[in-house]
């Protein structure tokens, strides 16, 4: 007999501790293999990324559980925030991220494949979240006409700063940005925003998929799930 549910979720948490009492909440109300159906329930909180998409110039991947748990407590979500996300794959972080700033909050999450954007607003419908919105396009841009946010965060790295998403950004908000550097491992940011301007607070070493931008700019047809 396999190991039960309850058995991989505390695996998980084990490897992510400590962590918020809140974030531990969102890991319960939305579990994770509800969002990666295509994998066994060992496969899917196996503490390492899992391939949800490979065609190329597309890759995307959902990173490895512990990790997830520790960003999202990084940054500090907090009920009626409005969070900006490049990157919604499979949907699991966004759902997560909208039990924790409430019904009264907002994610806006954007992603480059049509194909993942639409079944992760599939995902997120059927767990009958309001407080969200999936858009298919460049999430480069950001969402200008949601903006200004309380948070951002990446879930693919790039080489460039993203200006434009910066300046998003709520005064005193935080952002996660994943830097790439040649020859070297990704880094994950914690940056403040503090008059104006971006200040790195904590930068851990990590390993993410490229930022793929989409020709033609963003396409601005929303999902509501």
């Amino acid at each position: 007999m396999g190991n039960s549910l309850e058995y991989y979720q505390k695996s998980v948490l084990l490897k992510a501790l400590p962590l918020s009492e809140k974030v531990v909440d969102a890991f319960y109300q939305h579990p994770r293999h509800l969002f990666v159906p295509e994998y066994t329930l060992e496969e899917a909180y196996a503490d390492h990324p899992l391939v949800l998409y490979n065609q190329p110039p597309f890759t995307s991947t959902i990173s490895q559980p512990s990790f997830v748990l520790r960003i999202l407590d990084l940054l500090k979500l907090a009920e009626g925030q409005k969070v900006f996300e490049l990157g919604t794959g499979s949907g699991w972080n966004t759902a997560m991220m909208a039990f924790l700033v409430g019904p009264t909050g907002r994610v806006v999450s954007i992603e480059v494949i049509p194909e993942l954007a639409q079944r992760a607003a599939e995902i997120l419908q059927l767990r009958e979240l309001t407080n969200v919105i999936v858009r298919a396009g460049d999430g480069f841009e950001g969402a200008p006409d949601k903006a200004p946010f309380d948070r951002v965060i990446f879930t693919a790295g790039s080489h460039e700063f993203p200006f434009r998403v910066f300046t998003q950004l709520k005064e005193d908000g935080w952002m996660v940005f994943v830097r790439k550097t040649p020859g070297i491992h990704d880094t994950l940011e914690l940056i403040h925003k503090l008059n104006g301007q971006p200040h790195v607070v904590t930068s851990v070493p990590c390993s993410f998929v490229s930022v793929v931008r989409q020709k033609g700019g963003l396409d601005s047809k929303d999902s509501h799930p």
